[in-house]
């Protein structure tokens, strides 16, 4: 063989030798390159801030100094009793469940603060709790693409596609229990009907309701507007008994709920009052306004209360006892437990389709159209966005005699408003 033949015989050697590298690099390349939605083309979970190999780590904006305190505290604890003993079961995703918790005080700018605090090292927040916050966090909330469960039930949240409203909404809560007093206590066409609210998102969206309602039933409405912070509603008491108003309506603070109902009794109003959901707790039933809070208030609330026969209420009562003997027992523990029940459906979700990321979480949660609390709260279907997500409440009543401080006056019902009542855009 010539000395030309064997050096272009080493040459194409070289050729296949430097095809065969490329070709491998570009094999191995390809199986380390992720896709745009962050999972391999083996089909690996992509993961978001907060996700670790062993660890989801979720955000709580809540209130442990301001006038929800008491609320927000059995909130926690509803809320540790689900994850503790999901956690103990493996959690989700093979992923213990654990959280970075900020106290606002109920003051929208601590709250702003703190979610730029936490934000970067949690994928979603399990509580957001206050209608004022909220607002004050809406556009970061869509901008940082973060699924927020709301501690608030407001119809302007619906806007938002990363806020989880847990229940039926203010105004329409107002439109149930105006039509139940219609039905039971003697409310009809022509009557005089007061309404005392809080300034801000989460009265005037109560409102909203019930004035839809006050149209509806062809009721005359007198609304007496109050701040967060007035504790002595003696002045609006007045002037709705002025008025010739026989019921009131309090979308309240639990302090002023006492205030207003005290103020009723202690003058001799003779009037029937229905409060929204936060309205109450069963604290003021320690305070000297429990006789009048047993024997003048009934609320319209999403939550079943502590006290009721249904097997989910059940089962939570008796965990409550055995891991909390010695604390209040309250209905926002069972809301608690109901919020944690949901934030697993959605990271459960997430992780049926490999994809724990803000994004993937979001497509999850839409994803859910039939989301059961085992009774603690109505049926909820997440599945539009948009819409309210349950239009079913409870009725209950102050009963110093009853864990929790609430007696079920009546099963989950919807007014036929209350199925075809749309929010005002």
């Amino acid at each position: 063989m010539s000395r030309r033949h064997v050096r272009r015989r080493y040459r194409l050697a070289l050729s296949v030798l430097s095809g065969s590298l490329a070709v491998a690099l570009l094999i191995t390349g390809c199986a380390t390159k992720k896709n745009p939605t962050g999972t391999t083309p083996g089909g690996g979970l992509a993961t978001g801030p907060g996700v670790t190999e062993n660890v989801i780590k979720l955000g709580v904006l809540t209130d442990r100094t301001g006038p929800f305190a008491g609320a927000a505290k059995a909130l926690e604890q509803g809320r540790l009793l689900f994850w503790n003993d999901r956690n103990a079961k493996g959690g989700v995703c093979s992923r213990k469940v654990e959280f970075v918790v900020k106290d606002h005080g109920y003051n929208p700018q601590q709250a702003v603060t703190a979610y730029a605090q936490i934000k970067d090292e949690v994928l979603a927040l399990d509580e957001l709790l206050g209608s004022p916050m909220i607002a004050a966090l809406l556009p970061e909330l869509a901008q940082d693409e973060m699924i927020s469960i709301a501690a608030s039930w407001s119809s302007s949240l619906l806007s938002n596609p990363y806020v989880v409203i847990t229940g039926t909404t203010y105004d329409v809560e107002m439109i149930n229990g105006i039509h139940w007093l219609t039905k039971n206590r003697g409310l009809a066409a022509g009557g005089k009907i007061g309404h005392i609210f809080v300034e801000g998102d989460y009265g005037d969206n109560a409102l909203a309701g019930s004035r839809a309602a006050a149209k509806e039933y062809g009721l005359q409405l007198i609304e007496q507007k109050v701040k967060a912070t007035d504790a002595d509603l003696t002045a609006q008491v007045t002037a709705l008994r002025s008025s010739g108003a026989k019921f009131v309506l309090l979308t309240t603070t639990p302090v002023q709920t006492a205030s207003a109902v005290g103020v009723a009794e202690a003058s001799g109003f003779d009037a029937t009052f229905l409060g929204s959901g936060p309205s109450f707790t069963g604290a003021l039933l320690k305070t000297p306004a429990k006789a009048a809070l047993e024997n003048r208030l009934f609320v319209a609330t999403s939550t079943a209360a502590y006290s009721s026969a249904a097997a989910g209420p059940a089962a939570v009562r008796k965990a409550f006892a055995a891991a909390h003997p010695d604390q209040p027992k309250s209905t926002f523990v069972m809301y608690g437990y109901a919020q944690g029940q949901i934030m697993e459906r959605i990271l459960d979700a997430a992780c049926q389709r490999n994809d724990l990321t803000r994004a993937g979480l979001l497509k999850a949660f839409q994803s859910l159209k039939d989301v059961q609390t085992d009774g603690l709260v109505a049926q909820l279907n997440y599945g539009t966005p948009g819409q309210i997500p349950a239009r079913q409440i409870y009725l209950v009543r102050p009963d110093a005699g009853t864990e929790g401080g609430l007696t079920q006056v009546s099963d989950l019902f919807a007014a036929p408003l209350a199925m075809t009542y749309q929010p005002a855009k």
